[in-house]
């Protein structure tokens, strides 16, 4: 997720509620496990995945994420690791929650109905540098509402290591994998009800995981790299066989990367149509990673236009109930397996 010290980017408007796509999803559960909606513009600003948008598309859920490791991408210390995520998580509790704007989500039986006027809010924590290594810190994020962490995110910390280290950045020590502190974190979270997510994880952190947890994994925010080359965040097919290898979801998100061909919507649809062929239409799911700031694909703006994308996988041929699948279903699954 790329971030400067504050970041305005205000999207066009969308188009997606005019057409056929808005109508493929009507009725359909949306549940988006990773973005960055409606943060504090202390930090920066990106209006892609507001709660009025949600409300548009007929979103259920969206995950808000709270930073975990800030200070390695801002060019200014705002205070430690934890600080800072818990001010994030905060300002969501002091706004869009206290206001009735978005429903916390701390049970299962907390996620809206399809098409609910308020959408539900799921709280995560990207980077479990926040956590300092302590356990007990699991429990702290818990008591706040959290029900999904990040094991890694743009920095090695003492949980495991990271998929691939930013220009100019000291990407810390390297462990080789996921270490024992990382498996005690593992075990208190899947003992409370959170989310395993593994987004950002390097392949031998991720293999760790896979092999560690008792439960499906998720990543939350990835694309498809079938060359297996100069990859960066995206996973590779044997990556995502191993979470699928779970019972867990590889989340995809509207990206526009220049080593990748993927450069509009239909681009999109075509790489998550390989994606369903290879691993599953059980498998896979959405990840929009809104808010994020990055650089979104030809004509996604912001998340109503997931009804272009709707069409889009209609039209490679994807069936009503494997976009339904896609769309929330996959990942309502794997939040069942954690949320009580």
């Amino acid at each position: 997720m790329g971030m400067a010290l504050v970041r305005t980017i205000y999207p066009t408007q969308s188009l997606a509620s005019a057409t056929k796509g808005k109508s493929l999803l009507d009725g359909m559960l949306i549940i988006d496990p990773h973005a960055h909606p409606d943060m504090n513009p202390e930090y920066w600003k990106d209006h892609s995945a507001s709660f009025r948008f949600m409300k548009e598309v007929g979103m259920a859920a969206s995950g808000y994420f709270a930073i975990g490791d800030f200070p390695q991408t801002s060019r200014t210390p705002f205070g430690s690791y934890y600080d800072i995520a818990v001010r994030m998580i905060d300002y969501w509790m002091n706004t869009v929650v206290q206001k009735g704007f978005v429903k916390l989500v701390l049970k299962m039986s907390d996620i809206p109905a399809p098409g609910t006027e308020t959408p539900g809010a799921i709280l995560g924590l990207e980077g479990g540098d926040a956590l300092e290594g302590r356990v007990d810190r699991v429990d702290e994020f818990y008591k706040l509402g959290v029900r999904i962490i990040t094991i890694v995110r743009v920095h090695n910390n003492e949980l495991g290591d990271m998929m691939s280290a930013r220009p100019g950045l000291d990407p810390g020590p390297y462990s080789g994998g996921l270490t024992p502190k990382g498996r005690a974190v593992i075990d208190r979270m899947q003992e409370l009800g959170m989310v395993v997510d593994v987004a950002h994880c390097s392949t031998a952190t991720l293999k760790d995981v896979v092999a560690y947890c008792k439960k499906p994994v998720l990543d939350s925010r990835t694309n498809l790299c079938a060359t297996g080359n100069n990859c960066g965040r995206a996973r590779t097919w044997k990556e995502m066989e191993w979470i699928a290898s779970s019972g867990g979801v590889v989340c995809s998100r509207p990206v526009a990367w220049d080593k990748q061909p993927s450069k509009t919507i239909r681009d999109w649809a075509n790489e998550l149509l390989e994606m369903k062929k290879k691993i599953g239409s059980e498998y896979i799911g959405i990840g929009t990673d809104g808010g994020g700031g990055f650089r979104r694909l030809s004509g996604y703006n912001d998340v109503r236009d997931l009804g272009k994308l709707a069409e889009a996988l209609t039209d490679v041929g994807f069936t009503r109930e494997e976009l339904a699948a896609f769309m929330g279903k996959n990942v309502y699954r794997v939040l069942g397996k954690y949320l009580s």
